[in-house]
């Protein structure tokens, strides 16, 4: 449950669209060049950028209006729902709207597609788009599973194609400050990671309602099912809560250990753990789902580790943290703030010298009465005063911003294919730990997983 005080990504998308036409460098540094030729249509300058959307749910039509308030012109949305459909001409009156994905991929004036379906329909559409010219902004996580990513990365780099995920906590203010101060040593050398992140209620839990007129007429069920295995009859909770099945979605490490890993990654500079290991249950949302409700994974990246605590089940005020703890302080990013909170170094020898005969307790005080960091010197240490800043913006404009950017300059995006492809195996790699219950080991130069107790399907999200 949110806090009171919190401004949620709504709240922002609201603000920004108030009075508008709403009718309704990780890895990938920002600067780097891309090596493939010009884009299918080149787009100059100060030139608007001609974009279709592929997939208009909730976060869909959200990107979709950011984009809108980004200088892009959507001539197109694509939706296997037709009250998504609908929904979007009304946010933009007279837009072309389609249930085959393909006919926007063939428009010619297209520069740029915006990906926002379901998990399981992000890397088939992505591979298409990239391969028919477009530059692709794809909704977290990146792909279904890590095959899945490792060739979005092959055909990014083969076919030149911009890509931006959307894990919009790495364009946010507090990451960006975050970084700042990590960078520049004010918390020293960082060994250990914590992220947090709770959603107690049934929104939280994706447990969205159901449209009243959903039903195999106004839902394309069968191309919604086209690259299941598993071929189901219709069910609208499917469709509409479909994170809460493994076929079409990716459980809470997809949709929310992406955004305290994307930070993690980002300002530690690293793009892949070296092992994970992960613990959870379906404990409180029982029924028709196979995901859990709680799911904690401890990883290891050589030089630190991350444990992730994350639930759909218990209420705590605090919603998405990360604290970076290093050796001289602790970075804290949530939402919307980030916090640095410089340690003050004051060892307490008082307890331990009370075992000491009195002789040998009053010869070690004079030894330390002018050491600022001891307690019988006073801790008269000079720690610095603790800092915070609370963000304006939610991020997902300016993360528009950002890929709109690339596409204009052929320059890589804050989070990239590569990055993304990086978050995603991390949090690919937690739900194959749960799911297969072993720990699970990435070798980064193989772009291999293995495990702890034989071998690992990685077909499986």
């Amino acid at each position: 449950m949110r806090r009171k005080n919190r401004i949620s990504r709504r709240e922002f998308m609201e603000r920004s669209v108030a009075g508008g036409a709403a009718a309704a460098a990780g890895l990938a540094a920002a600067g780097r060049t891309l090596n493939a030729g010009p884009p299918r249509r080149p787009v100059a300058q100060g030139d608007q950028i001609t974009m279709g959307v592929i997939g208009a749910g909730i976060r869909g039509l959200e990107d979709m209006q950011t984009a809108i308030d980004a200088g892009a012109n959507v001539v197109m949305v694509c939706d296997l729902y037709d009250g998504h459909l609908r929904r979007a001409q009304e946010i933009k009156p007279g837009v072309a709207v389609t249930r085959d994905y393909r006919e926007v991929l063939d428009r010619k004036d297209i520069n740029a597609v915006l990906i926002g379906t379901s998990d399981h329909w992000h890397q088939p559409v992505a591979i298409a788009a990239m391969k028919a010219g477009k530059d692709v902004y794809c909704e977290k996580p990146m792909t279904h599973t890590i095959p899945q990513a490792l060739e979005m990365v092959q055909v990014s780099k083969d076919t030149g194609r911009v890509v931006q995920v959307g894990s919009q906590s790495l364009s946010m203010q507090s990451t960006q400050q975050g970084k700042k101060w990590v960078d520049a040593g004010e918390i020293g050398t960082i060994y250990n990671i914590q992220c947090e992140i709770y959603r107690p209620d049934p929104i939280g839990a994706w447990k969205y309602p159901i449209p009243p007129d959903a039903s195999p007429q106004t839902i394309d069920w069968d191309r919604y099912q086209q690259n299941i295995a598993d071929k189901r009859p219709f069910d609208a909770a499917r469709f509409f809560q479909f994170r809460n099945w493994w076929d079409y979605g990716t459980g809470i490490a997809g949709d929310e250990y992406v955004h305290l890993l994307s930070r993690v990654h980002y300002l530690m500079n690293v793009q892949y753990p070296l092992s994970a290991v992960a613990y959870g249950g379906i404990y409180h949302w029982t029924g028709d789902r196979d995901v859990p409700d709680i799911h904690n994974t401890l990883y290891d990246y050589g030089k630190f580790q991350v444990v992730v605590l994350a639930n759909l089940v218990t209420n705590w005020d605090g919603g998405e943290i990360v604290r970076f703890m290093g050796d001289k302080g602790t970075v804290v990013l949530t939402e919307e703030s980030a916090s640095l909170q410089p340690y003050h170094e004051c060892w307490e020898y008082e307890y331990p010298l009370e075992s000491w005969p009195r002789d040998l307790k009053d010869q070690f005080i004079a030894a330390h009465k002018n050491d600022p960091t001891s307690d019988y010197g006073g801790c008269k240490s000079n720690t610095s005063p603790p800092k915070h800043m609370r963000q304006t913006a939610e991020g997902t404009l300016d993360h528009m911003h950002n890929f709109f950017d690339g596409v204009r300059n052929r320059t890589q995006p804050i989070e990239n294919v590569d990055f993304g492809c990086g978050t995603a195996v991390a949090c690919h790699m937690a739900n194959i730990s749960y799911r297969q219950k072993q720990r699970v080991f990435w070798d980064a130069e193989k772009n291999e997983l293995t495990g702890s107790h034989g071998s690992v399907d990685v077909n499986m999200s």
